[in-house]
């Protein structure tokens, strides 16, 4: 009886490492292709205020609140990210969007002096407030692989 139930074993145990390695073997085909660059937008939001407006980053969207009544004010699209100044390694995409940037990507706002600052990815927009017009942007240099000290 004893034996029949290590051979159950043995026999689960191999199919399960089969099933397995048939996983892994389906998740190396063809990369799916990256999202249009709209969707890296989705990802990213944040909140700042100045001393009669609060402002949100959500949605692919910046929205400016009254703070007296908390009435939406003005509501603007985040711009889409600039095109690589490199071809990305890997599978190339055929869209005209470049690839969004990981979900962790960097991103923030800051308002002071009359502009609202906007981290978004790889880059910094600066807007005019409160009518949220956007004034300039500067696309951060891309980091560099450390170097090995020998």
């Amino acid at each position: 009886m004893s034996m029949r139930i290590i051979s159950c074993g043995i026999l689960l145990a191999a199919i399960f490492i089969a099933g397995t390695q048939s996983l892994l073997a389906q998740n190396k085909g063809p990369q799916q292709p990256p999202m249009p660059a709209m969707f890296h937008k989705m990802g990213l939001s944040g909140l700042c205020g100045d001393k009669s407006n609060l402002y949100v980053m959500a949605g692919g969207k910046i929205l400016e609140y009254s703070l007296s009544d908390m009435t939406l004010k003005l509501s603007v699209d985040l711009p889409d990210l600039p095109a690589p100044s490199a071809p990305p390694e890997g599978p190339v995409s055929s869209g005209k969007n470049s690839p969004p940037p990981p979900p962790n990507a960097p991103h923030g706002l800051y308002a002071i002096d009359g502009y609202l600052y906007v981290l978004a990815g790889p880059v910094v927009y600066r807007y005019s407030t409160p009518d949220l017009k956007l004034q300039t942007s500067v696309e951060l240099p891309k980091p560099h692989a450390p170097q090995g000290s020998e």
